[in-house]
This record gives structure tokens, C-alpha cells and sequence, in this order.
């Protein structure tokens, strides 16, 4: 605990961590440094100093900033210790327990989605799926949803539609029509652990709140190539384990 928390020590500053992350995007020298912290040199040579300790950092012959095999590594886990923190106040209220272990690893990878608040947002982005999708549309959710306005939002004869849901959730759901089901594919889980919309291009998740339920009333969505492959895989996972209707 005593590493971790010389570790934290040295982390905890906004300064500290732009350079950070600065160093790690380009090698810089001390003046080139300062200048993108908006600091004098003996200030930034500070901060430096603290890194270098904390062994994140280290300086090359050419009189750059680098950062170690260690920072390096530090700068993987980043991403999600910053995702976490930026949106403390929704993570205090949903769950992220249930989803499998690696996709809360790789939480990290929906850094730079957007945040979506109200349901108006949530439908928004559903909409825009469907609208902007080429070539397919997946959708999990742990509600029932209406199929035949799925099948009329998919209006694209080459646009095909991925649906996951819970076990039991489809009875008593209108029969779809022979060019809907051409279209459409249902798969069954025993629990589906987070909403999911995407297409091609896009994708947009809301997780569970503390009852477990999936909250759509907010989430976040984003175009990012990490993001939405978070959101693929994770679909991905859940289909090849689904049971077909």
C-alpha cells in the first residue's frame, strides 16, 4: 500500500497529470513543456521532478521527456480511472458488477462518448441508429420491445436487425410480418446486463441501476471506433451465447 500510495501522491495534481499525459502523446523538452502548461520552468521543473521519482517519467540525452516502461503501462489504465471520475456522480447511482469482468477492464475505452440525460436523448440516439445504419442495426435491451416498430424503423430492405433479450420478454408480442422476420433476428439470454443500440458507424449503452434494472433514461453514446467496439463485443459476447427464438 505504501508504493500505491507514493504512486497517488504523485499523480494528484492537475499539472502533474497533463504533463503526463502531454509527455506521453510527443517527446518534449522543459521549455516546450511549460509552455503547454501555461507555467514558468522552475514550476513545470517541479512537477517533472515529482514524475521522475514516481519513476513515470524519465529524461533522454536529447534533453526530452519520455515516459518509462512503467508509465507506459500506467497510461493504459488511465482511461478508465478517468471515465470513472468524470462521471462520478452517475456510477455512484448504476451497476457495472454485472457485466463480464474484461468489459470492466475496458471500461475505459467509452472515454470519448458523450453522456445522454433524459429519455429524450436515449430515443434520439435510437433513432439516428436507425436512420444512419447501412447495413445493420443490434439492439439488447431487458424490456419488451415493440417488434413491428422495429420492423417499420427498419425500413432499408438491406439493413438487417440484431435483437438481444431476456428470456420470457417477447410473450405476448405482435407477430411480425414475413418481410419484417426476413430482417429481423431475435436471440434469447437469461439476463441481459446492459442496453445496447448500434450500428455500423454508432453505438450508445445504459447500464443498470442499483435495482438492477437497465436506467434508458440516461447512458452514453458515441461514433469513437473504441467505443463502439466496446459496445460490439460486448454484443457480440452476448448473441454467440444467446438462444435463438
Amino acid at each position: 500500500m505504501e508504493n500505491l500510495a507514493e504512486l497517488l501522491f504523485a499523480a494528484a495534481s492537475d499539472d502533474r497529470l497533463t504533463l503526463f499525459s502531454t509527455i506521453a502523446k510527443e517527446k518534449l523538452r522543459l521549455t516546450q513543456l511549460a509552455a503547454k502548461l501555461s507555467a514558468s520552468t522552475q514550476e513545470t521543473s517541479r512537477h517533472l521532478s515529482r514524475l521522475q521519482d514516481a519513476r513515470l517519467i524519465e529524461k533522454g540525452s536529447d534533453g526530452c521527456f519520455t515516459l518509462t516502461s512503467f508509465g507506459k503501462a500506467l497510461e493504459d489504465v488511465l482511461p478508465s480511472l478517468r471515465f470513472l471520475a468524470q462521471h462520478r456522480a452517475y456510477f455512484l447511482s448504476h451497476e457495472l458488477s454485472a457485466l463480464p469482468y474484461e468489459f470492466v477492464e475496458r471500461i475505459g475505452e467509452l472515454e470519448l462518448g458523450a453522456f445522454a440525460h433524459g429519455i429524450g436523448g436515449i430515443l434520439n440516439h435510437t433513432t439516428t441508429v436507425f436512420r444512419e445504419a447501412k447495413s445493420h442495426v443490434w439492439l439488447a435491451s431487458d424490456n419488451v420491445m415493440d417488434l413491428s416498430t422495429i420492423g417499420g424503423q427498419a425500413a432499408c430492405g438491406d439493413v438487417r436487425v440484431r435483437i438481444l433479450v431476456p428470456l420470457g420478454s417477447l410473450a405476448g408480442a405482435p407477430s411480425l410480418s414475413a418481410e419484417q422476420a426476413s430482417r429481423i433476428e431475435l436471440r434469447l439470454l437469461p439476463k441481459v446486463h446492459a442496453g445496447l443500440a448500434l450500428n455500423e458507424k454508432t453505438a450508445g449503452v445504459a447500464f443498470p441501476d442499483l435495482s438492477g434494472k437497465i436506467d434508458f433514461n440516461s447512458g452514453f453514446a458515441g461514433a469513437d471506433p473504441k467505443f463502439r467496439k466496446w459496445c460490439a463485443d460486448l454484443f457480440t459476447l452476448g448473441w454467440n451465447e444467446g438462444k435463438t427464438l
